[in-house]
């Protein structure tokens, strides 16, 4: 199964070609997470043109199932930290949130910033826009 990052939402949300293309393929054993819909609400209430983007970004989470953040990928976000903390290699809270879900079900996460995820041990990434 393959976890929507934020970034590839966004480059469906545009209509790009490849990530839509590739989507296309794969849309049956794709989802979304809770922390990536809650990252795109907060892009469509910053934006310029909220209620337009409310209405698109209804018909991703229409299309896509969402899976919770639970006490599984809770485990995992606990894990991650503690390892990259003993490397010294950081990431940031959300993407570390969004790679606990992956990890969690065994599943490949789908970003076009992999440097962000490529620390976490573990943990399967694709990048559609490539």
């Amino acid at each position: 199964m393959y976890l929507l990052d934020t970034n590839i939402c966004i480059s469906l949300l545009n209509g790009n070609p490849k990530a839509v293309a590739i989507f296309n393929r794969y849309f049956t054993q794709c989802y979304l997470s809770t922390i990536v819909v809650s990252e795109l609400y907060k892009g469509v209430y910053c934006s310029k043109q909220v209620e337009k983007n409310l209405e698109t970004l209804a018909q991703l989470t229409e299309l896509l199932p969402i899976e919770p953040f639970d006490i599984d990928a809770a485990r995992e976000f606990g894990k991650i930290q503690s390892e990259l903390r003993q490397i010294g290699r950081p990431t940031g809270e959300v993407d570390a949130l969004i790679a606990a879900v992956v990890r969690s079900r065994n599943d490949i996460l789908v970003t076009n910033n992999i440097k962000d995820f490529e620390n976490i041990p573990n943990l399967l990434l694709e990048n559609w826009l490539e």
